[in-house]
């Protein structure tokens, strides 16, 4: 027994070693907290709410995230890549150049979805809902656009510079603050229109925060990260030019993945009502709370794999992502099954009148499990840039997914739905590991060049900075 028990001891030390496991770790304590709040936001708002508001609100946020769609910068995920091989490589200028293009493009997205929406938003909700409150809803939750990029980038700043005590205290902040008028308005009879407005101050806060931790994050690296007036005289001063093409192929990649979820909710809304779209919608949203045990270990891949392959140390990177994903498998299989088993002892906290989206939960996991498994794949195929044979096979299941999901919402509502978002993803996910992983067992065979590290070196002991 002691021989176990030093033996555990033992490993645990070698893992504490990793920077990979250490960030993952604060990381992942950081999230404890997230899914506490965020959770207990989420059961009064469903419970004070009502099916009816709830799917009215589920519904304009769904038109929010169909409009989206035609938001093809890629900002988000592009931006995360190189300006981890900006901060690698210890460039200031790139470094400025990529956060003003962030900027750049933030307003023009904002100004665009904002015109857009209030042009259509009501029309189109009108006839496909019949209910023209569901666009006006849409078109003020687009005013998020404006100040969501305050947080967004500092996030970005601090996953690629790997300060993750501050990304984890800025993630806890934007959750605390956004938590409190959402509860707040719904408690006071808000409904779905007062839960669209508590969003949009959430994000006016949250924008504060992120300001605040951005200049304290460049007090502590000063020759890294530029001034904010530098960043706003970059985005009035560069062109988009070198950057684009790269986020066009990760916008395409990420929409059409949206698609995936948007499309069932937004048929459900069309042809069965906004009730059921609604017990979709809380499907969908109460899985969350399980994959923030995973995000964790996706923010750190999203930084480390682009890391390893810039030093083309195949060998490695083929090790890490071996490593996360032969934890992962069990780890997530486990978390679904006992997710299955609980929700009908769950689903009650958030109202009787939700019992009967029991059974949309319950086959909603094996969409939590598919994801969980294939969301570590996505840092891998944009580092190794296989992005526009992803595309063609998001597309293909897509297409493919279509006519079995229209058959399944047409004669099962919510339930068929669900099926429908698992179909999609499935063939999705199970396409995507077919090229991508024998495309990493290549390049770890032929193309690390002589003297890398090898696959026993599962992480870069050289330090690293943190928040």
């Amino acid at each position: 027994m002691r021989r176990i028990i030093d033996q555990g001891i033992r490993l645990a030390r070698r893992l504490l070693r990793s920077h990979f496991v250490r960030d993952t770790i604060t990381l992942q304590a950081g999230k404890s907290l997230v899914m506490a709040t965020s959770l207990l936001s989420f059961v009064l708002v469903v419970r004070a709410l009502g099916t009816e508001q709830y799917g009215i609100y589920r519904l304009a946020l769904n038109m929010f995230g169909l409009l989206m769609t035609l938001n093809l910068s890629g900002l988000l995920p592009s931006t995360i890549t190189r300006l981890a091989e900006a901060v690698g490589a210890g460039d200031r200028t790139a470094i400025r150049d990529l956060m003003g293009f962030f900027f750049q493009v933030s307003v023009v997205v904002a100004v665009a979805a904002t015109a857009l929406a209030l042009l259509f938003a009501e029309v189109y909700a009108a006839s496909a809902y019949n209910n023209s409150l569901i666009g006006r809803l849409m078109a003020i939750y687009t005013l998020t656009l404006l100040f969501t990029p305050f947080y967004g980038l500092t996030l970005v700043v601090l996953q690629s510079t790997r300060a993750m005590r501050g990304y984890a205290a800025l993630e806890n902040m934007a959750v605390l603050v956004g938590a409190v008028p959402r509860i707040a308005i719904v408690v006071l009879g808000g409904g779905a229109t007062g839960l669209v407005l508590a969003d949009v101050l959430a994000s006016i806060l949250v924008a504060v925060g992120g300001v605040t931790l951005y200049r304290r994050a460049r007090a502590r690296q000063p020759e890294v990260l530029p001034t904010l007036p530098e960043v706003f005289g970059a985005a009035l001063r560069n062109s988009p030019r070198p950057y684009w093409r790269f986020g066009l192929l990760l916008a395409l990649d990420k929409n059409l993945a949206g698609l995936y979820t948007r499309l069932p909710q937004d048929l459900l809304g069309r042809w069965v009502g906004p009730e059921a779209a609604g017990f979709l919608g809380l499907g969908l949203s109460g899985l969350r709370y399980a994959d923030l045990l995973f995000k964790g270990i996706l923010t750190n891949l999203e930084v480390r794999l682009p890391g390893d392959a810039g030093k083309k140390d195949y060998v490695r990177l083929e090790a890490n992502f071996r490593r996360v994903l032969t934890g992962l498998v069990p780890i997530g299989l486990g978390v679904y099954v006992i997710y299955a088993i609980m929700a009908p002892l769950l689903l009650p906290i958030v109202g009787a009148e939700y019992i009967p989206a029991v059974p949309v939960v319950q086959v909603l996991c094996l969409y939590g499990l598919v994801v969980a498994i294939g969301g570590v794949f996505g840092p891998l195929y944009r580092t190794l840039r296989l992005m526009k044979a992803i595309l063609v096979l998001k597309a293909a299941a897509l297409l493919l997914a279509a006519l079995p999901a229209v058959w399944l919402i047409q004669n099962a509502g919510a339930l068929g739905g669900a099926w429908s978002v698992n179909l999609v993803y499935a063939l999705s996910v199970g396409g995507t590991i077919a090229v991508v992983w024998p495309r990493l067992r290549r390049l770890a065979r032929s193309e690390t060049p002589p003297g890398a590290a090898s696959a026993a070196a599962p992480d870069d002991p050289q330090p690293t900075p943190t928040g």
